[in-house]
């Protein structure tokens, strides 16, 4: 039998990109500053610490070694100058455990590059805040670049929550949280990312080259998300549901957007009105409940990325997104393959059956077809089924359909595919597809009596035991 794996994805209709970046990806991983390719591994090369107080996570985070820092529990910068670390080159922060925490900021300036943030949360302290009414949860900014922050909810900054500007490039963002809770500092500041700080920073032209990817702007988040001057910024399948916001993505000055996939859940003005002298491509971007939809937006020609990716639906990211976005939503493996699949059919449909998956964290599963073997495979189910069978209806009489099923976990990584089974809408014995059972479909079973090959008896075997005997030439018989 011939073996479907994922590559399916290059085939299927619709298709679910890989929902959980194990490595950086996006611009990120393009290139460094001089135009060589680039590897974000952040503190790979150095050694694993847990630091227990804020001195200590300070004094690795400030070290010019490289250094894995884990993150567990709570860190509190309160003791720290105004409650800002700042991070030198190859370091990875990581969060383990449960609820890893920064309370405080962290600043990434002066050409620093190589820098891992995952899987942490970044907020303040709402007993003290900072002594700095501006001071952002994360800062990248002053030419530092290639840097990844990833699987974070960043939420309550008294500034913004994550800001880049001052040159700096090849940042990516991915599957992070942003939010702010009622009553906390700057109330009518609630900006969450600004990219580019000033109509006047000249020296961003050719920089700011970002990816932001399967992140959550949530709660009573009210605009920049991002709001981007100068940069060539890629910004897909995102997930919006901030209520009560100003804007989503606004257009700044000399911005170029790439705004692909993305779902907006009622919320006002997905994409801002652009300044002058942007450029905004939007495409595949879906819309519910919300206002003020600027629809003569979206067909500029702007860049395009120079990585790969994949890209799930715009209607489909609010549930991949909701599921997989911030702190501990990474799964460590999608489900396994299911197991089992067989296909029976009548005149006119195909059901498939298959043995159920065990995985506690199982969605469902995503069954595919196609009209000749190995594909081009088309998507049948539209949401992932919960049960394991399926029934393919109103089929072409005497059409072969060839069918694979995968498995979903609930952050929506998927399985490889089964191995295709396949099936034709039929009365059994009707070997040659002319509408009668009669004596010259009989030869077709002669020539496969006794054959215990599943693959060269599939056409003709009634009860799915890989073997043409009695059981087929009574079933046979039934329809002469």
């Amino acid at each position: 039998m011939k073996k479907i794996c994922l590559l399916l994805s290059f085939f299927t209709v619709v298709n679910f990109a890989v929902s959980q970046t194990l490595a950086a990806d996006g611009w990120a991983c393009f290139s460094d500053t001089t135009g060589t390719p680039y590897n974000v591994t952040g503190g790979a090369a150095g050694t694993v610490v847990t630091p227990t107080t804020a001195a200590q996570f300070n004094s690795y985070a400030i070290s010019s070694a490289p250094f894995i820092i884990q993150v567990s529990g709570t860190i509190d910068l309160s003791s720290i100058s105004n409650h800002t670390v700042y991070v030198k080159s190859n370091k990875t922060i990581i969060g383990i455990g449960t609820s890893p925490t920064i309370y405080g900021h962290l600043d990434l300036k002066n050409g620093v590059s190589n820098i891992i943030i995952q899987n942490v949360n970044i907020t303040y302290n709402a007993n003290e805040g900072s002594t700095d009414p501006w001071t952002d949860g994360i800062t990248i900014q002053d030419g530092t670049h290639n840097i990844w922050v990833n699987h974070c909810n960043i939420y309550n900054a008294p500034d913004g929550l994550l800001d880049i500007s001052g040159g700096a490039d090849f940042i990516t963002v991915s599957w992070c949280k942003f939010y702010y809770e009622y009553g906390i500092y700057n109330t009518t500041h609630h900006f969450a990312n600004l990219v580019g700080s000033s109509d006047s920073d000249t020296g961003d032209r050719g920089k700011l080259h970002i990816t932001f990817h399967h992140n959550w702007w949530s709660k009573r988040c009210v605009g920049r998300m991002p709001r981007v001057r100068f940069g060539q910024v890629h910004i897909y399948n995102n997930y919006y549901d901030c209520n009560s916001n100003d804007y989503c993505i606004h257009p700044g000055y000399e911005a170029q957007l790439r705004v692909e996939n993305n779902c907006f859940y009622k919320v006002d003005e997905p994409i801002n009105e652009q300044e002058a002298t942007s450029l905004v491509y939007a495409s595949g971007n879906y819309m519910s409940g919300c206002t003020n939809i600027h629809t003569s937006i979206g067909g500029d020609t702007v860049f395009t990325p120079p990585y790969s990716y994949s890209l799930d639906t715009g209607a489909d990211s609010r549930f991949i997104v909701q599921a997989g976005a911030g702190v501990n939503n990474n799964e460590p493996c999608a489900p396994a393959i299911p197991t089992g699949l067989k296909a029976s059919a009548t005149t006119s449909s195909i059901t498939l059956d298959w043995n159920d998956n065990t995985e506690t964290y199982l969605r469902g599963y995503n069954v595919y077809y196609s009209t000749s073997s190995t594909g081009p495979y088309t998507k049948l189910t539209i949401t992932p089924i919960t049960v394991s069978t399926y029934t393919h209806n109103l089929l072409v009489y005497g059409q072969t359909y060839y069918y694979a099923v995968s498995s979903l976990s609930t952050a929506y990584k998927e399985s490889a595919c089964t191995d295709e089974v396949y099936a034709i809408p039929r009365i059994y014995g009707d070997f040659n597809i002319d509408h009668i059972v009669n004596i010259s479909d009989v030869r077709y079973l002669s020539d496969a009596w006794l054959c215990e090959d599943c693959d060269q008896t599939q056409y003709y075997d009634y009860d799915n035991d890989c073997m043409i005997n009695f059981i087929e030439f009574m079933e046979l018989a039934k329809n002469w």
